[in-house]
């Protein structure tokens, strides 16, 4: 990608699409000579074959050889890089049909969007360099085989269309070299990309009790009403909806709201089948994944409007399943004008609900107890609620 300093006058400002590959394990030393070779033109015989690089006319494409693998800057269409490295794992599959392993081609990549400065170098070939096609090759660095990796604001616009929305997710927070944290996201599913987190540069760390400390001064809940849903008596698989109805109380805009899960059961964000949205029913979008151990989560979201001192009927959804074979569930709630918990499960189990409020880890019953009611469809509801809550933790067991 050339030198900064070494740049002659002869350069050029663009925006381009970038998909960034190499071969994994290329450069161990032990790999002869031959056989490096080999891959590297096997590499560059599948992607020109691919329909995404054969249809774009070369006046639409940058081209950069980097020895182990290859960056593409496509000058129209964002989404080309991601049908690009989706053909490509496809053609991967076949190619890699029948080798011995230590023919076998494994690739990772890396894809963003930004500006580039296109410089001609001393020999007039072009030579490429700036943020765009920086970033694509650090995301590339941090996977591992098989991952195709994106940068959040590619993501979130490729997640606009319907055919991707479900095929990119976000994975992990991952420090770069210059000590900032980036939300990673990972393109798998359909044969293609690899489910696994990459382990290069995660960057883990607990959130929650400091923004617990931070929202008393900032949120009042209006109202809070969290339905937890039984789904399988057997299995104890649940339903979690939560409803908050929030008002800032502080001068500045409110962004963002931080989110934190505990499960019985390991479980990863898509066996979670995690979705947030605002009072119009628009998805959140999540900014940050700061902790995704297999039984607690933490992540922040975006609103799509900031929410303003003194604004009413804001309100978030957060909707989630789980499986609970302890039967509790734990709540932590702070500022709240009333609180409200249901707990709607098959009328033939032979449950009894019983609310404790907790405090330094100790249970005790709590004076008001749930209101059992029978509904129709052969389910029973268990309604509680309290009033006035400054901060206080509740435990609901069944």
């Amino acid at each position: 990608m050339g030198n900064r300093g070494m740049m002659s006058q002869t350069e050029e400002l663009t925006y381009a699409y970038f998909f960034f590959t190499d071969i994994v394990g290329l450069s161990d030393p032990r790999i002869p000579t031959k056989r490096q070779i080999k891959k590297i033109e096997g590499l560059t015989s599948l992607i020109t074959s691919c329909e995404a690089f054969k249809k774009t006319e070369p006046g639409l494409m940058l081209y950069l050889p980097t020895g182990d693998g290859m960056a593409i800057g496509f000058l129209s269409g964002p989404e080309l890089p991601l049908m690009l490295a989706v053909e490509l794992h496809k053609k991967l599959r076949d190619y890699n049909m029948g080798k011995f392993p230590e023919e076998i081609l494994r690739v990772r990549i890396g894809i963003n969007d930004g500006p580039v400065y296109i410089v001609k170098g001393m020999s007039g070939s072009n030579n490429l360099w700036g943020p765009g096609i920086l970033l694509a090759r650090s995301i590339m660095d941090m996977g591992d085989d098989d991952h195709i990796l994106l940068s959040p604001q590619t993501a979130e616009a490729l997640r606009e269309l319907p055919e991707y929305k479900d095929l990119i997710k976000p994975v992990h927070d991952y420090k770069m070299k210059d000590g900032k944290s980036i939300l990673i996201y990972s393109v798998y599913g359909d044969g293609v990309g690899n489910p696994h987190r990459p382990k290069k540069a995660l960057y883990q760390r607990r959130m929650m009790k400091k923004y617990l400390e931070k929202i008393k001064d900032t949120i009042a809940h209006r109202n809070i009403e969290v339905t937890l849903t039984i789904t399988d008596p057997k299995k104890m698989l649940l339903h979690y909806k939560g409803l908050y109805n929030i008002e800032n109380i502080s001068r500045e805009p409110l962004q963002t709201v931080h989110h934190g899960i505990t499960t019985h059961v390991r479980k990863s964000f898509d066996d979670m089948r995690l979705r947030i949205s605002d009072e119009s029913g628009r998805e959140l979008k999540i900014t940050s994944i700061n902790l995704d151990t297999p039984f607690q989560k933490e992540f922040t979201t975006m609103f799509n409007t900031p929410v303003l001192n003194g604004e009413k009927n804001r309100s978030y959804t957060l909707e989630y399943d789980a499986e609970e074979p302890k039967r509790y569930s734990e709540s932590y709630t702070v500022n709240c004008s009333k609180y409200t918990m249901s707990l709607i499960y098959p009328s033939n189990t032979h449950f009894k609900p019983v609310v404790y409020d907790v405090k330094k880890g100790k249970k005790a019953r709590s004076k008001t107890q749930p209101i059992i009611k029978k509904l129709e469809n052969g389910l029973t509801r268990a309604l509680w609620s309290k009033s006035n809550i400054t901060e206080e933790a509740f435990r609901l067991e069944w």
